[in-house]
């Protein structure tokens, strides 16, 4: 739904400025989807439901994938994935995500390269690692998935380049990122400097849990 909703937002403004190149931002948490086949006693061991996701830290993380071999790494994130798919309807985008200076930050910039999707982040070393989500897959199909949030989280104002945000037609915010303190900042800046802004309320618990917020930039600061 949140996708349909951008695209006719974005299909109404091809229609106002037909002689531009529509140009989206996207700003969300920058994860790497690493994707493992595992067996059903794999899951087991590990005490992990079937089908559910579960946050884990960068200790649990470490233990898990030093079981498992990795099939595939795509770069993902609700937000990312909504500016891949406009990338691929032949629109200039691009995103902005906290990724650290390791291998799977590096594959995360690559990924997006893959899709032609401009990555709005100097890269540098950070204390915590790129953000991560084991996506386990049993021989049924079912995926599990193990998110560790790493560094992905912790965007702040100084991560907002806001040339680049004033330089784009729509700015697309995620549900999943916002949160009191430097990711709060972080939409403030965008928002400010946007021409126009669309959210992703991304989930029911994002909801319950930042309801007012919610409802504040609803009413008073998306456009």
């Amino acid at each position: 739904v949140k996708y349909a909703l951008l695209v006719i937002l974005i299909e109404k403004n091809h229609s106002k400025q037909k002689k531009r190149n529509m140009k989206i931002i996207g700003i969300g948490n920058a994860i790497v989807d690493v994707i493992c086949k595992v067996s059903d006693d794999f899951l087991g061991k590990h005490s992990l439901i079937k089908s559910t996701m579960k946050l884990i830290d960068e200790n649990e993380f470490k233990s898990l994938l030093s079981e498992l071999k990795i099939h595939e790494t795509v770069s993902g994130g609700s937000v990312a994935n909504s500016i891949v798919g406009l990338a691929q309807l032949n629109n200039e985008v691009g995103f902005i995500g906290k990724v650290n200076n390791d291998v799977l930050g590096k594959k995360y910039l690559d990924g997006l390269e893959k899709e032609h999707v401009k990555f709005h982040y100097d890269i540098k070393s950070e204390k915590l690692s790129t953000g991560t989500c084991l996506i386990l897959i049993t021989p049924d199909s079912e995926r599990t998935m193990c998110t560790f949030l790493g560094i992905a989280g912790k965007i702040s104002e100084v991560d907002i380049n806001e040339k680049i945000v004033k330089k784009s037609e729509i700015i697309f915010l995620e549900g999943y990122l916002w949160d009191k303190g430097g990711p709060q900042m972080a939409f403030n800046k965008a928002i400010i400097n946007s021409r126009q802004s669309a959210m992703s309320l991304s989930d029911l618990f994002c909801v319950e849990r930042h309801k007012p917020h919610f409802l504040n930039l609803v009413k008073n600061n998306l456009n």
